[in-house]
């Protein structure tokens, strides 16, 4: 719940992982989005893209997919924002 969620740990998450937040919360609710496409529009390197997307998935921001397909250099495959990820950025971003 978003109540659970404070200012402060939204401040706490580094800017990757806002930036990550950010343009997953462009795409519609549901739609799994492939790391590729998270790169695209992040502009972020590897590293700090896999550092993200581990900080906001053990935050329950974002949801990776569970599949042992994994892309390149990537620690994942897709994700999707979660409707917590969607409320703390509504609230707090």
């Amino acid at each position: 719940m978003v109540e659970d969620f404070e200012q402060d740990d939204f401040d706490m998450l580094d800017r990757s992982a806002k930036q990550v937040l950010k343009a997953l919360s462009q795409f519609e609710k549901g739609l799994l989005v492939k790391v590729d496409l998270i790169h695209r529009r992040t502009g972020l390197m590897t590293e700090g893209l896999n550092d993200a997307v581990r900080h906001l998935s053990k935050s329950q921001l974002i949801d990776i997919l569970d599949t042992p397909k994994k892309m390149g250099p990537y620690e994942f495959y897709a994700v999707e924002i979660t409707d917590l990820g969607r409320e703390v950025l509504a609230k707090f971003g």
